[in-house]
């Protein structure tokens, strides 16, 4: 089956149920993961992020290396 097929079938499914709590939690459960997945930046992060990309670009800002990045997280979780 199809994502789409899916979906369509998944609506076609609710719209015959009555039972309002359990469309209620439905809801909540759909509408928390179309948030998970669905992120926009406003203008000001957009902003401070080229500000960032343009700087690494540059090399005036520090990097840092994946490898060191995970050392690093480890060490202050122990």
């Amino acid at each position: 089956m199809t994502k789409a097929l899916l979906k369509q079938n998944i609506s076609n499914e609710i719209s015959r149920i009555e039972d309002e709590n359990f469309l209620k939690a439905v809801y909540t459960i759909v509408s928390n993961k179309a948030e998970e997945t669905f992120f926009e930046l406003d203008d000001k992060m957009k902003k401070e992020l080229d500000a960032r990309k343009e700087n690494h670009k540059k090399g005036t800002s520090k990097s840092y290396s994946w490898q060191s990045v995970k050392k690093a997280a480890i060490s202050r979780a122990s």
